[in-house]
């Protein structure tokens, strides 16, 4: 993010990164925490959690990871001149780039 950022800060590319959340659905990896947990709860097995159950996980379906994906390439970023460094936004640069969190927002935590 880093690099892209500079790069869009130096010779005006507008980038735009988008992060993704576990991802689940069809075609989906067999080690991601989805089909884990599943594969464990049918079995009759304990679910395996690291950091002693400490965590939170944002679960978004493939489908609207795609969305997201279409949505973000429909309009290339551009540099906002009235962006302020003392109220920074994301979703707007004082260069042509812009980062997304594509996820649905609701933390599930796993305990």
């Amino acid at each position: 993010e880093l690099m892209s950022f500079s790069y869009s800060h130096l010779f005006g590319l507008p980038p735009t990164g988008l992060r993704f959340f576990t991802v689940y659905g069809p075609w989906g990896r067999p080690d991601m925490a989805v089909f884990l947990f599943t594969r464990s709860i049918l079995a009759g097995e304990p679910i395996k959690l690291f950091n002693n159950g400490n965590h939170t996980r944002d679960f978004t379906y493939v489908e609207d990871i795609a969305e997201g994906v279409i949505r973000a390439s429909d309009s290339p970023a551009a540099a906002n001149p009235a962006w302020d460094s003392s109220h920074p936004d994301s979703a707007t640069s004082s260069a042509p780039w812009r980062i997304f969190n594509i996820g649905n927002n609701n933390p599930v935590k796993l305990t």
